[in-house]
């Protein structure tokens, strides 16, 4: 038996050696295999963009945006120059809201606009912050363009519930679309259908 181990382990110390996992092998390719897990860490995919994120989250990035703009709007007026450093924190505060407003948004939200349950935390932090973040795009931008539309048609149909719901989601989303068909509906005197 002991004559069949000696053998066993010197064919399998010879394979090792082959493998090149001998002594010195082992260094070898663990310093071979870190350029492809840095090249794979390099190539994973990003975090799910916002328009897949919990509808919550998605609000507070829009109530972000408008505040931020608002700031960035009021901000070269002269009239507001006593009041910048309050501008800066409403600029914060937008972009705090934005990125991790989520479960504050939705339980301010009314009943006809709240989707489900509250976000999760792990929901929060898994969805695509990149308007927000230094690495500011214009693909972030016309995301958060498209979010912000979706989510002004999806209350003024009440969550999806009224009689614009068909003529609003029939079609690419706009601005002007959605204007025009509640500017219809209120010239015709109807608030709720």
């Amino acid at each position: 038996r002991e004559a069949r181990r000696g053998a066993a382990g010197d064919s399998v110390g010879s394979s090792i050696s082959r493998s090149g996992r001998g002594s010195g092998g082992l260094g070898t390719s663990a310093a071979a295999s870190k350029p492809q897990q840095q090249q794979r860490t390099a190539t994973a995919p990003r975090v799910p963009n916002l328009s897949r994120a919990h509808r919550s989250i998605r609000m507070a990035h829009s109530v972000g945006c408008i505040i931020c703009a608002l700031a960035l709007f009021l901000l070269p007026f002269p009239w507001v120059s006593r009041t910048k450093i309050l501008l800066g924190f409403v600029l914060l505060a937008g972009c705090y809201l934005a990125r991790a407003g989520g479960g504050f948004v939705h339980n301010c939200l009314p009943a006809l606009l709240v989707e489900g349950n509250a976000p999760s935390p792990a929901d929060i932090d898994g969805h695509d912050k990149s308007l927000f973040t230094p690495e500011f795009t214009t693909i972030a931008l016309t995301e958060e363009w498209e979010v912000l539309l979706e989510n002004l048609a999806f209350c003024c149909t009440y969550g999806k519930r009224n009689c614009l719901t068909n003529q609003m989601y029939s079609g690419p989303l706009s601005l002007g679309k959605i204007c025009s068909l509640v500017w219809g509906k209120l010239k015709e005197g109807v608030i709720r259908c």
